[in-house]
């Protein structure tokens, strides 16, 4: 089951699920292995399923290899993980108006 990150306000929900959608697949996808893969603890990737925690722009490219994120997605999460972290509103509507225009092809991604 492939999911749609359009349909997400917080790329943490979008992570869990493509965790939860990996586990299914391949038993041996743990959150140790995820934590392995993304240089950080079990926990920490815990906290972060569970909304406690933030990953750093420098993880990015580490879970767009773990989940096997198409470079669509990539560029989708990284906007999505822009929108969720930002605390100023007007930053948050900028990043959500690209999202948008990605999703209604008005930006282009190849």
């Amino acid at each position: 089951m492939s999911e749609d990150i359009s349909k997400y306000t917080d790329y943490r929900d979008f992570l869990k699920d493509k965790y939860k959608d990996a586990k299914l697949k391949k038993v041996t996808f743990s959150l140790q292995h995820c934590a392995t893969q993304l240089q950080v603890s079990k926990t920490f990737v815990k906290f972060v399923f569970d909304k406690k925690r933030h990953f750093t722009f420098g993880t990015l490219p580490l879970v767009w290899d773990l989940f096997k994120l198409t470079p669509k997605e990539q560029i989708q999460l990284t906007f999505l993980f822009c929108h969720t972290v930002a605390e100023d509103l007007a930053l948050k509507s900028h990043f959500k108006a690209v999202l948008n225009g990605i999703e209604n092809n008005l930006i282009q991604v190849e």
